[in-house]
Order: structure tokens, then C-alpha cells, then sequence
């Protein structure tokens, strides 16, 4: 039976079942392989959820809610990264803060905050920090009738898929992790503060920090925007630099992790967009 989805869900799949082997295979007992299939049952159910109202709703607002589904559900994905990374290498934070030091001879990660604590400018990073999560919602709404919902939706859960797995591969926890208390610490001082506390409670974990995807994925979606939407750009600008500079205010990424994710940014949105454009023709 074809299910005629959008091909990201293809993409999630293949990382699911990839990810589940490796685990079942790698995985010590007991350390975690519960939530991991817990994720692939919920995928399971999304995925059902969306064949039954692909047949039942106009097919703009289908693409919209597949598209959405999948995001959404990134989360799961992304913390379990955190019991993915544990199965062939140690974590390499001493690895990576050590290029920092290298680099700049003191740690970034560390002192930006120290240098610069006034609420107003600390809440001006969290905001930062906080659109990431807006900005592919954003895009998302911003392309309902443009009829390139698929082709972003290929890009965006297409580039995660791949940072996912240099993730598992090449584990580093950022300094908020790595570094101790209360060095690796910064206080919530505003309302934007705060809203990202409560998201890093709730879905933050030792794993993710190199390179950095918050600024992958962003220069992805900037590089989309100005080859097909460049009145969109004006929008997301002014976040996107605020949040290449927020990720290292906030410890949750060394400097290091900016860099690579600016240039690994750049390199998978060439690779993905020529695969996506070359499947389109005839």
C-alpha cells in the first residue's frame, strides 16, 4: 500500500528504525530502551492519526498538520539522544571546551555572562534563545499556500535527522552540563528567562552542544528563506543573530559549537536542497 506521505516522514521512520536496531544492539539493560519505544509507538500513533485525516481535509491543511506532527515531535527525539550517545564514545566536552580555550584563552561559555548581567541584556539572549522554537512555526504558517510546505518540512526534519545523529556519534553535553556548579549556572532574571528554564526542565539533556543546531538549523531556514522567500528574511534576521550569540550566553553551547553549526548549517542545506530539487524532476 503506498501511503503518498510527505517525505520527511520517510526520513523520521528510517532514524527511528536505525536508532531502535542500535539500541536493542548497543544499549546496556536498563538504560533507557523503555522511552526510546515508547517514542516509536507515538510516532506510530501520529502517523496513523495522520492517514486517517489525510482523506478527510482539504490537502493545504493536511500538509500543514503532517508537517507540524513532525516537529512537534522532535522533542522526544531529540532527548533520547541523550541514551543514543552513550552507546559507542565517551562525551567529549573536555575535547571541544579545550578548542575554546584555544581559541579565545578563556572560556566564553563562562564569562559572556559575567561581562555582561544586566537583566535587560540577559533577557534580550533568552529571547533570542526562545525564538528558536517560533521561527520554524513561523515559516511554517508563513508558506500554508505557497505550496513548498514539503519542501521546507524535507529540509528542516531532514537537517535534525542528520545533527541527531552526529549527536550519538560524537557526544558533547555543553557546558551547562559539563562545567560545575555555579559556573555552569545563569539566573533567570526576566519573562523570556524564565520560559526557557521551564523548557530546559522539562526537555533539556546532557547531549546536543556540537556542533550547535539551534544555529544549524537556523542558517538552513535563513538560506531557504532568501533563495525562495526573501520577504520573510526581514523577520527572522534580527532572532537569528540574537540567538547565535544567546546559545554561549546561556552555556548552552560552547563557541566552538556556533562556528560548526554555522558551517555545518550551510553544507546540509546545499546537500538536502540538491537531493530535494533532483527528486522533483520528472
Amino acid at each position: 500500500m503506498k501511503l503518498n506521505l510527505p517525505t520527511y516522514w520517510y526520513i523520521m521512520a528510517t532514524y527511528l528504525m536505525i536508532s531502535l536496531l542500535a539500541a536493542i544492539l548497543y544499549l546496556p539493560e536498563s538504560s533507557g530502551l523503555n522511552t526510546i519505544l515508547l517514542n516509536r509507538l507515538v510516532f506510530v500513533g501520529l502517523l496513523l492519526l495522520v492517514l486517517y485525516l489525510k482523506t478527510r481535509i482539504k490537502d493545504q491543511l493536511f500538509q500543514l498538520i503532517s508537517l507540524i506532527s513532525v516537529y512537534a515531535f522532535l522533542g522526544s527525539v531529540y532527548s533520547e539522544t541523550a541514551i543514543l550517545n552513550t552507546m559507542f564514545f565517551e562525551k567529549q566536552d573536555a575535547l571541544v571546551s579545550h578548542w575554546d580555550e584555544v581559541l579565545f584563552g578563556f572560556q566564553p561559555a563562562l564569562e559572556f555572562s559575567k561581562q555582561y548581567g544586566s537583566m535587560l541584556f540577559s533577557e534580550l539572549m533568552f529571547m533570542g534563545y526562545f525564538s528558536y522554537y517560533l521561527m520554524p512555526l513561523f515559516i511554517i504558517f508563513s508558506l500554508y499556500k505557497s505550496g513548498k510546505l514539503n519542501h521546507f518540512g524535507f529540509l528542516l526534519i531532514g537537517s535534525f535527522v542528520l545533527y541527531y545523529l552526529v549527536f550519538i556519534l560524537f557526544p558533547v553535553a555543553g557546558p551547562q552540563f559539563y562545567f560545575d556548579y555555579p559556573e555552569n549556572h545563569i539566573q533567570a532574571q526576566g519573562w523570556f528567562a524564565k520560559r526557557v528554564k521551564l523548557i530546559q526542565q522539562i526537555g533539556e539533556a546532557p547531549t546536543a552542544a556540537f556542533p550547535s543546531s539551534h544555529v544549524g538549523v537556523t542558517v538552513i531556514m535563513l538560506l531557504f528563506l532568501n533563495q525562495y522567500f526573501k520577504k520573510l528574511l526581514i523577520y527572522i534576521i534580527p532572532f537569528a543573530l540574537v540567538l547565535f550569540f544567546s546559545t554561549v550566553y546561556i552555556k548552552a553551547h560552547y563557541a566552538v559549537d556556533v562556528f560548526a553549526g554555522i558551517l555545518s548549517g550551510w553544507i546540509i542545506y546545499k546537500t538536502l536542497n540538491s537531493i530535494y530539487l533532483s527528486s522533483q524532476k520528472p
